[in-house]
């Protein structure tokens, strides 16, 4: 499948375009609005280079578009994608309001075309073993602490931009709001209680949440970019407990270890190395080859609609 990337961001260079080489894809178009940046594409693939995006969705043949720009731009080139009777693919967070969400699923839906978003943690083998190792224990996660947090960004991002979508809750809540779906078999909580405890000129830089989901299970999370880096997670049940370090950026060339606490015993689980990215866009594909892809727009609805409910938590008195 043919491939158009809107944006050269650095996620894309480190991530998107080898995932998409691993996975066979032989051509990709880029469309930068950096005209001077240097795009490279992986060995063996080929690709035109577009320096707007408006003309790139105009002219390229490409199947898919994977929408890889600032924040507050994420929306309307989806739009502009879907219109024009492309598959699309968004960085997290697809949209800023669920509204805007609800607009581009119906879109897809009308259009018949795929819409997902790229939150793409939950793709790696590590959390299938996490169910694993509870399910053979015949038990059940009821508790998740998580922590994500990393030293400032250089002053010029646009993290650091309210008017480009920055901020912490824009661009770290998304893995708060999705880990209910994928550990509680949970998509919805009970209860948020949110609270920004950083802020820089224009935006929340660091955040600290609560949920409570059915039959008491819970999350807790920190999440920001003020402190040192800080990636883990803990997964908690009767009689076991399970740790993972890298829980929300695992490196595509890197065995993950988790820590396994059962009563007494303790021991430590190999995950071979995986690309996350990889693994969602054969999730993608294959949706797409099926023409069964309507799921990947309920999912990308329900955590906007959570990311919505979490931001008017941390907005409250």
């Amino acid at each position: 499948m043919k491939v158009l990337l809107l944006g050269y961001s650095s996620l894309a260079r480190r991530r998107v375009l080898p995932a998409l080489a691993r996975l066979g894809v032989r051509e990709i178009d880029i469309a930068s609005a950096s005209r001077g940046a240097d795009i490279a594409l992986p060995p063996g693939v080929t690709g035109r280079r577009y320096d707007d995006y408006r003309a790139a969705l105009a002219r390229s043949d490409a199947a898919l578009v994977y929408v890889s720009t600032v924040n507050s731009t994420h929306a309307e080139l989806a739009e502009r994608a879907l219109e024009q009777g492309f598959h699309v693919v968004v960085d997290k967070p697809a949209c800023l309001s669920v509204e805007a969400s609800r607009h581009l699923v119906l879109l897809a839906r009308q259009r018949g075309r795929c819409l997902a978003e790229a939150t793409v943690y939950a793709h790696h083998p590590l959390y299938r073993e996490v169910r694993r190792i509870f399910s053979d224990a015949g038990r059940a996660p009821t508790r998740l602490a998580a922590t994500f947090s990393f030293p400032p960004l250089p002053a010029d991002n646009y993290r650091y931009r309210a008017a480009l979508g920055g901020g912490s809750l824009l661009d770290l809540a998304p893995y708060a709001v999705t880990l209910g779906r994928v550990l509680l078999a949970a998509a919805e909580p009970e209860s948020i209680a949110c609270r920004v405890v950083e802020r820089a000129d224009e935006v929340e830089t660091a955040f600290s949440v609560l949920m409570i989901f059915p039959g008491g299970r819970s999350l807790v999370g920190h999440y920001g970019m003020t402190t040192g880096y800080q990636n883990r997670l803990e997964v908690l049940g009767p009689d076991v407990v399970v740790t993972i370090d890298r829980a929300f950026s695992p490196p595509a060339d890197l065995p993950i270890q988790l820590g396994v606490a059962e009563r007494d015993r303790r021991r430590t689980v190999e995950v071979p190395a995986a690309d996350s990215f990889a693994e969602f866009f054969r999730s993608v594909f294959e949706a797409i080859a099926r023409g069964e892809h309507g799921e990947l727009a309920r999912t990308l609805l329900a955590d906007a609609a959570l990311l919505d409910a979490l931001r008017r938590a941390a907005a409250a008195p």
